[in-house]
């Protein structure tokens, strides 16, 4: 029972940046209306969620991109859980994440293709030097799927403080977002 007390409040925990009002970009269609399929904290049946789904009308292929500017600096294929991933970190120490891509941008595709030839497997987890992958706000990253552990296309993007605790990514004002099941 104090251990489901303790989980429930660790979100609670995390240090929220002060940012401006409008440091970070929706990742999936700046501007216009965006509808959730997860959000924050609900219960799944193994987990607590972090971070949101955002739905991408059933279709796989919209473009990514960068909420802030920053630089990749981690990217993770598995067959299982966030599927294709890209980890970014700001300006500011705290890191965005984006999930169950479909693919990433040519230059970025290059370097997963290479290292999976060099570690001789499709599965790899690897942190590129900052001087790899700078990106700026509102730079293509890659494009929404269904890969990992997805029940249907979307795009999972979270929000991490510096010590890599999951912030609500409705917290950092994002208007155009709307939940519908």
């Amino acid at each position: 029972m104090i251990l489901a007390i303790v989980l429930a409040l660790a979100p609670a925990w995390a240090q929220y940046p002060t940012t401006p009002k409008d440091y970070y970009q929706f990742p999936l269609s700046p501007g216009e209306q965006a509808f959730l399929s997860g959000t924050m904290g609900e219960l799944r049946s193994t987990h607590f969620h972090a971070g949101i789904d955002i739905k991408t009308k059933g279709i796989e292929g919209l473009k990514v991109y960068a909420a802030a500017d920053g630089y990749i600096s981690r990217i993770k294929i598995t067959t299982g859980g966030y599927g294709h991933a890209i980890y970014l970190r700001h300006t500011n120490g705290t890191t965005s994440v984006y999930a169950h891509l479909r693919d990433f941008r040519e230059d970025i595709q290059r370097k997963v293709l290479s290292t999976q030839y060099e570690e001789k497997s499709y599965e790899v987890d690897f942190y590129p030097l900052e001087a790899d992958f700078p990106v700026k706000r509102g730079d293509l990253i890659g494009w929404s799927g269904n890969t990992g552990s997805s029940h249907g296309p979307h795009l999972h993007f979270e929000i991490r403080d510096l010590n890599q605790q999951v912030l609500n990514p409705l917290k950092f004002h994002f208007p155009n977002v709307g939940r519908s099941n």
